[in-house]
């Protein structure tokens, strides 16, 4: 009777530590946003600030386009995972944007923290 509840104690833990694991590593999705969407044109302002001007193929928002900050912690691959520049996107690729799904309180506007940019398909 005593090695039963043992082993019943130690099921227990097993899937509470598992559980917990999955926990932990989805936590830092949660916020994680993606939409397919074709590139418009890629916008470098006079500060050096990077913009990639996206139409959503998904309904998100009320607009489907999008002004996407890219930053040096942004990573941009093509389709077999290898990094490529911004140069590398034209009018009318298709990507795949992952970014963080929630408002920054400290900025009036949206602007999303964009974590990827993957090329899926390219008009060249």
């Amino acid at each position: 009777m005593k090695k039963k509840k043992l082993i019943i104690i130690g099921v227990v833990l097993f899937v509470m530590i598992i559980v917990a694991v999955i926990t932990i590593n989805q936590v830092s999705k949660w916020s994680e946003m993606s939409f397919e969407a074709i590139v418009q044109e890629t916008v470098t302002q006079s500060d050096g600030e990077i913009r990639l001007i996206v139409e959503r193929t998904t309904e998100i928002y009320g607009s489907p386009f999008n002004s996407l900050l890219i930053s040096d912690s942004t990573k941009l691959v093509d389709e077999e995972d290898n990094i490529i520049s911004i140069t590398d996107f034209s009018r009318g690729d298709t990507v795949m944007v992952v970014l963080k799904d929630s408002f920054d309180e400290e900025l009036i506007f949206y602007y999303p923290t964009v974590y990827q940019v993957r090329l899926i398909s390219s008009e060249k």
